[in-house]
Formats: structure tokens, sequence, C-alpha cells
């Protein structure tokens, strides 16, 4: 009830305000309106100007990981190309070992019977350090498989980098990884 005497004293008012006023008040509502759209506008061109800058600051914060993790990953290459040279160092005193073993049989074979003795004592100190040198290259493959396995999974984390780049930092992420492959089909050629 109090409703319908609200809409009746509503339309009563309006009928007792003149054409002034009624000017007056659609002016207010059309400036109302005008006002309401325009910082409706504004709040959303502010909106997507801080998740563009947030993006831009998303993309340098992640180029710069990703440069990191790509020098990482190239040190760690370096140490496992220098730990294969001293593999290969190892499987050389290890060869050379076993020639000079095969070279003091032969002598120990043709040899008296009083130089056999000094003979059998070299063959014993080489073969400890056979011996040695075969423990220490187990101990070397298996650091070289477990820098084998860092250096993988370094550059699965650099390529994780360069694809979140691409997929989440917008056109200047898409931009980069474009120029990055360019780089790299330039380089192959």
């Amino acid at each position: 009830m109090y409703l319908v005497i609200g809409a009746i004293a509503a339309i009563g008012i309006v009928s007792w305000l003149s054409s002034e006023e009624k000017n007056t008040c659609a002016n207010y509502q059309a400036s109302s309106n005008r006002l309401f759209k325009e910082t409706h506008l504004r709040r959303q061109q502010i909106a997507e100007k801080r998740a563009y800058y947030a993006s831009e600051k998303e993309f340098y914060t992640h180029v710069d990981l990703h440069f990191s993790s790509m020098q990482t990953a190239s040190a760690m290459y370096e140490q496992y190309e220098n730990h294969k040279k001293i593999v290969a160092m190892f499987k050389n005193k290890q060869q050379s070992f076993g020639n000079c073993i095969g070279e003091l049989k032969k002598q120990r074979d043709a040899a008296s019977s009083t130089k056999k003795q000094a003979i059998r004592d070299q063959l014993k100190q080489i073969r400890q350090q056979f011996n040695e040198t075969k423990e220490q290259l187990i101990l070397l493959a298996e650091a070289k498989e477990d820098l084998l396995i860092e250096v993988r999974q370094l550059n699965l984390a650099t390529r994780e980098y360069k694809l979140y780049i691409k997929d989440n930092c917008g056109r200047k992420g898409r931009d980069w990884y474009e120029r990055g492959l360019e780089r790299a089909r330039l380089r192959s050629a």
C-alpha cells in the first residue's frame, strides 16, 4: 500500500515540476549517465594499463630467468665436456697400464729367474695402479651420468621458460620467441 502511495506521490511531484525543473532533472540524469560511462571507461583503461605493465614486468622477469637458466645450462654443459675429457684421460691411462702389463708379462716369460722376481714386483705395482684407475673410471662414469641428467634438466627448464614467455607474456613474448627462432635458423644455415 505504501508503494502505491509513493508512486502516486512521485507522479504528483513530477506534475508539479515546471518545464525548467524537468530540463534540469533531465540534464542532471544525462550528465550522471555520461559521468558513469566515463568513469567505467577510465577504470577499464586503468585496469588494462595495470595488466599491460604487469605483463611487461613479468616479461622482463621471465626473460632474465630464461637467460640465467641458459647460462647455467651452458656452464653445466662445459663441466660435462671437461668431465668427458677427464674420463678419456683415465681411459688412456688405463690402456697404457694394460699395455705395460702385457709388455712386462712378455719380459717376465723371457727373463731369467733372478729378473723374474723384479718384473713380478713391477707387475704387482702396475696392476694395483690399473685397478685404482679402473675404480676411478667407475666413479667418473657415475658422475658423468649425473652431470648428463643435470644438463638435460637444465635444458628442459630453459625450454619451459622460453615457452612460458611465448604463451603468457603477450605480444612481446611472442615476438621475442619468434626472434629467437629466426636467430637459430640463421645460425644453422
